[in-house]
């Protein structure tokens, strides 16, 4: 459903009068070339995936071991304790798939007795271990293919049940019992997986990770956004840029995107108003509440307001007046929760934003830099679904649960040893918080590359000759601009003498195109490049026309202020003034010197 907002700034009343409600300054992007790096969490850094435990294991006979496995389950079930769950660990194991260390372990005599001694109960004497060693060795069935049973952890049975148990099952021999050291977690990656089986046992990757999301959903999850991440890191940088420049804040900006669509734009705001605005050299650190996350929360919870007062208006309800009313008002001192730029205000008016829907649930939140510790909060109790950002910032980010030493560090960010450190909280995921989500560091392919940077700059600049909302470019000029707030009435009276004057500029175009028709097919072929002028001519009076109909959709924009403040703009066709004058004159000129040559 589309949001339709009370608060009309000037230039998208305008813009709606001309039907034209398309994102094209949104979509007229430069993608950036990067690449994902998935987040790693606090507990996949601190453990590492990879936490020992001693299990039994014992030898059994090929033919008897389905029936041993099926007794042992029964004998786990029967303990008090809970048993680890070592799922990830093959049960049965052949010979040849043992750990090197293992086979030798196995075969070296003399091991299995000292094992048995050194995890002997009090209850279990030296003389019957050597009774079952003896038992065994005369077995009838030493020459039966024999296979490697792994029980449990030593924690799930005690010792004394399970020999036992064993004597019970095996009165004639005794197995050796041995004890391991096995995995207690399951492995992360594939790589880990046969690592661990060849140093300690068997194991199997089952596509799980106890630490963190499954690789299961992040692949998805990075599958589904691959061919948009780029457009809207470029988008979000636009905005960081924007902020910058009217100095609202820092070059930080902020596009939250609900299933493919962006909902909210933000850029940094912490210098707006005269209690946080940082003159030269001051070294305030701003408004915090205006933060580019922040800002853009907040944006969509204006959002959301603004759905439910017109839902309630339209039904006429006062509460649904009174919501309205109270959308008119400006920024607070604090929040900074409307629109502030040209381009902050297309993307809140453009594109729908799910009624009924949840704070920002499940949506996509894609940020230039690593969120401090107050927004990565504000994200996590948000429900963003995922965060991506660009810029790592290891002195105050939230998100990363490592200490990057992998990368060059920024200036600020070195510690005496030269090492990049960071703060290791790893919010976006930590088991003793209530909302967990995904989260990347987007790796962008041309930072660092001065020609890249250029080419990306001059590509953009290309795009934005394009777009019908580029006001915020503009730089006014006394006469040329004054602030203006415009009724409906009045919008629809200019829109109305606009569209005389673009006719009159197609028909003045037509007369040109019906002199030059006329002189190319009744005068001699002497008059022909007189034909060909008014030819030129006409095309270019239509050209122009063009150009002052796409003009006139730019004339109605708003600009930030000296005071921070989204002012409302109107610009007048000076441009296109210019540029008629410049043509008919050329073509005047071209004319008298034709006709002088025809009297030569």
């Amino acid at each position: 459903m589309s949001l339709e907002s009370p608060t009309k700034d000037v230039d998208l009343q305008a813009q709606r009068s001309t039907g034209n409600t398309t994102l094209n300054s949104v979509h007229c992007i430069i993608p950036q070339r990067g690449r994902l790096v998935v987040l790693r969490t606090k507990a996949e850094v601190e453990d590492n995936g990879l936490r020992m435990i001693p299990a039994y294991m014992i030898d059994i006979p090929q033919k008897s071991a389905s029936e041993v496995v099926k007794a042992a389950d029964a004998l786990l079930r029967q303990q008090d304790m809970e048993p680890i769950n070592l799922q990830h660990l093959r049960r049965i194991v052949k010979t040849e798939h043992l750990p090197l260390q293992l086979r030798r372990d196995t075969f070296c005599s003399g091991s299995s007795k000292s094992d048995l001694i050194d995890f002997k109960p009090a209850s279990v004497s030296t003389t019957a271990l050597d009774d079952a060693d003896k038992s065994r060795n005369s077995s009838a069935e030493d020459n039966q293919p024999l296979l490697h049973l792994l029980i449990s952890s030593t924690t799930s049975i005690p010792f004394s049940t399970l020999y036992t148990f064993l004597a019970a099952l095996f009165p004639a021999q005794i197995p050796d019992i041995q004890t391991i050291p096995v995995p207690r977690y399951p492995p992360t990656s594939s790589l880990q997986a046969q690592e661990w089986s060849d140093r300690y046992w068997p194991t199997v990757y089952k596509k799980h990770n106890p630490f963190g999301p499954q690789p299961s959903t992040i692949a998805k999850a990075e599958a589904d956004m691959a061919s948009r991440v780029g457009h809207w890191m470029s988008l979000a940088l636009k905005a960081g840029n924007q902020a910058e420049k009217t100095g609202m804040g820092l070059s930080v900006g902020a596009v939250v995107v609900e299933k493919g669509k962006p909902i909210a734009l933000a850029g940094d705001g912490r210098w707006v108003g005269e209690k946080f605005g940082r003159p030269d050299g001051d070294e305030r650190t701003g408004n915090p509440m205006a933060h580019t996350v922040m800002r853009a929360i907040g944006i969509v919870a204006r959002k959301r307001r603004d759905l439910i007062a017109q839902q309630s208006a339209s039904a006429g309800g006062e509460a649904g007046q009174k919501g309205l009313q109270d959308t008119e008002r400006k920024n607070g001192v604090h929040f900074l929760d409307k629109p502030n730029t040209d381009l902050e205000w297309e993307v809140y008016e453009g594109d729908f934003i799910e009624a009924g829907g949840y704070l920002c649930l499940d949506m996509e939140i894609y940020v230039t830099h690593e969120p401090c510790v107050m927004c990565s909060m504000a994200i996590l109790h948000s429900r963003f679904g995922r965060a991506i950002f660009g810029q790592r910032m290891s002195k105050t980010g939230g998100m990363c649960a490592d200490v990057d030493n992998e990368h060059p560090p920024y200036d600020g960010d070195v510690e005496g040893n030269g090492v990049r450190r960071g703060l290791g909280y790893g919010l976006f995921w930590r088991q003793e918080l209530n909302w967990r989500l995904l989260a990347w560091q987007w790796e962008d392919e041309d930072r660092g590359c001065l020609r890249c940077e250029k080419a990306r700059q001059i590509l953009q600049e290309l795009a934005n000759v394009s777009q019908p909302h580029a006001a915020d470019h503009y730089h006014l000029r006394m006469h040329r601009a004054r602030s203006v707030i415009l009724t409906d009435e009045e919008l629809v009276e200019i829109r109305a003498a606009q569209r005389t004057f673009e006719g009159a500029y197609i028909r003045t175009a037509l007369g040109q195109f019906s002199f030059a028709l006329v002189i190319l097919k009744i005068f001699t072929s002497e008059f022909y490049s007189i034909g060909a002028l008014f030819a030129i001519y006409g095309s270019g009076i239509l050209f122009t026309s063009l150009l002052r109909r796409q003009q006139g959709n730019k004339q109605f924009f708003s600009e930030i202020g000296e005071d921070g403040l989204n002012q409302k703009k109107f610009r007048t066709s000076g441009n296109v003034v210019v540029v008629l004058t410049a043509l008919s004159v050329a073509a005047y000129a071209c004319l008298l010197g034709l006709t002088l040559s025809l009297g030569g």
